[in-house]
This record gives C-alpha cells, sequence and structure tokens, in this order.
C-alpha cells in the first residue's frame, strides 16, 4: 500500500513576520517547524518565541508556551493547573495561547506526555514553545527525570511534523545547551549577539558562505538575530510580541558619548595607562572597530591617533 507524503495544509498561505521579509510556511508544509534562536540572557530570544507564538496562534495553531520563570502568566493569563487541563484545552481549542509553569524537568514530564498525546490523537496544529531549553533538555541523557524529559522533547523534533506539531526552543549556545538531536532538525534558527570568541568554533561553518564573521555577531543589538531559514540567511531586527508591548517600559535611545574636543582627547587618552595603551594591539583596535561600526577612515584615522599617543609616551 503505498503512503502519500504528509502536507500541513494549515501552512498553505501562512506566514511569520520576523522583522526581515516574510517567512512563507508552505516552505515547511512537509517539514513542519522546528526553530531555535540562541544567545545570551536578554538578548530578545524569549520575545522571538512569544511574537511567532501570537503570529500563529491569530492563523489556528494553538501556541503552548512552557514557562520555567513564572512570568508569562501576567501576559496571557493564568497557567492550566494540570497536564489534564492542558489536554482539554488541546481537544477543545477554544483558547489561543495556554501557559504552562514547569519549573523544570520533574514538572514538565506530564505535561510533555499531554501534548504528545493530544499531537498523536488530534493532529490539529499546535506550535510550542519551550523558554530556557537547557532546564528541559540536555546534550546527554542523565539519570531521573531529565533523561525522560529529554526523550519527549527529542519526540516533539522527530515526530511532530507528521502530528502538526511546531517547536521553538531557546538555548544559550549551539553546543553544549541542549541535545544535539534537537540541532540535527531545526530547520529555522536566530542566532543573536555572541560575546564569547570560543562559541565561534561551532557558528563559523554555517556562516562560511554569507562571509559574515565573529565581529558582526558580536555587534549585534538586543532583539537583532542571523535568521537562517529555508531561503538562506537574513539580518533581522525582532519587532516586539504585542503582549510585551503593553508592559515593557520605553527605553531611551542612548547616544554614544565621545571627546568633542582636543583638550577632552587629551584627557581621555592621559587616563589610559601605559599597560592598557600596550595591549591595544592590531586584532584589539579592529575588533573595537568592528564593535563600534567605525568606517574605514575613522579606523585609519584612529590607529595614527594610538600611534602618535605611544610615541610621545617612550
Amino acid at each position: 500500500m503505498s503512503r502519500s507524503v504528509v502536507r500541513r495544509n494549515e501552512m498553505m498561505g501562512a506566514t511569520l513576520d520576523l522583522g526581515g521579509a516574510p517567512i512563507e510556511l508552505a516552505e515547511y508544509a512537509t517539514t513542519g517547524l522546528l526553530a531555535i534562536a540562541i544567545g545570551p540572557r536578554g538578548n530578545g530570544k524569549t520575545n522571538a518565541g512569544l511574537l511567532m507564538a501570537e503570529q500563529l496562534s491569530r492563523q489556528g495553531w494553538v501556541s503552548v508556551l512552557v514557562d520555567p520563570e513564572g512570568e508569562l502568566e501576567s501576559l496571557y493569563g493564568k497557567a492550566v493547573s494540570d497536564a489534564q487541563a492542558l489536554a482539554r484545552r488541546l481537544e477543545k481549542r477554544d483558547k489561543p495561547i495556554v501557559v504552562v509553569a514547569a519549573g523544570d524537568a520533574t514538572e514538565f514530564i506530564a505535561y510533555g506526555r499531554a501534548l504528545l498525546e493530544a499531537a498523536d490523537v488530534h493532529r490539529k496544529p499546535i506550535f510550542l514553545m519551550i523558554d530556557e531549553g537547557q532546564v528541559f533538555s540536555s546534550t546527554k541523557k542523565r539519570k531521573d527525570d531529565v533523561g525522560e524529559a529529554v526523550d519527549i522533547i527529542n519526540q516533539f523534533a522527530e515526530r511532530g511534523r507528521k502530528r502538526a506539531l511546531d517547536l521553538f526552543v531557546t538555548a544559550h549556545r549551539y553546543t553544549g545547551s541542549i541535545h544535539r538531536s534537537l540541532f540535527a532538525n531545526k530547520n529555522l534558527t536566530l542566532i543573536g549577539c555572541q560575546e564569547d570568541p570560543t562559541a565561534w568554533a561551532a557558528l563559523a561553518p554555517q556562516f562560511r558562505a554569507s562571509k559574515i564573521e565573529f565581529n558582526d555577531l558580536n555587534a549585534l543589538a538586543p532583539g537583532e538575530f542571523f535568521c537562517f531559514s529555508r531561503r538562506g540567511v537574513e539580518k533581522m531586527r525582532m519587532p516586539m510580541a504585542d503582549a510585551l508591548g503593553h508592559v515593557a517600559p520605553k527605553a531611551k535611545a542612548v547616544k554614544r558619548a565621545l571627546p568633542s574636543t582636543f583638550s577632552q582627547w587629551n584627557r581621555a587618552m592621559m587616563e589610559i595607562s601605559d599597560d592598557r595603551l600596550a595591549a591595544l594591539s592590531d586584532r584589539v583596535v579592529s575588533f573595537l572597530g568592528a564593535v563600534a561600526g567605525l568606517a574605514p577612515q575613522q579606523m585609519l584615522s584612529g590607529v595614527r591617533a594610538l600611534q602618535d599617543e605611544r610615541e610621545a609616551r617612550q
């Protein structure tokens, strides 16, 4: 007996607007969506997941937000009381966004089982956001409940496409944060600011064809990501999720305060000790210039000024 290829009809015509060109989900109709956002705390990974959850919930998905920090109830309403309540919500599909409060792997397991069963039985679109993925997944299976939680999440990644279950996971690092099965199955990746140069070894192969380097990643502002999708790599600045926009304080743009007169520059240079001045190697200067976004002519002028200062101190 022949079997047809699974094709997600709800994805035909559905889109995601993450701050760049709209992502057409028709490209994921036969694979489902497995998105991973990577970056340090405060980089906007959670906002990216909430943005996706809000947009998909308006297009027919039920979005389930696994909240280990207890922050999302204030945005989307009280969390379900237990796994049975989650199962009822997924059966009735009467609430577009459902919050699950699970502080660790042990608390997550019952909810994970309910999600697997609902996806298997109903086969209607679910978007699952697992914030702080390292709390529930690990690079290697370990004893007790962490191992079972890892198995459940890996099943989301490996079997979700045939069960209309789409997944979004946040992680701190590209390696060493979450189980490698998630990276093996991902098809939408958001990479935010990278402050640790040692992380570049794992990331470099993805960026090789794009000519993007570590300096480019290090210079990303909060909310900015390089997005790897089916159409290639694109830099995106995420808009804020609606729920966050209602409660987030308005931030004022910070203007760079640089010396504007000779006396100010002279005073600033004199405050730099000899040993710190000597540590400004060519590589360090290039790195700092890239982070600051300086033009080549500005870099050249700065290098000459640095050489003059060193000669004056000899």
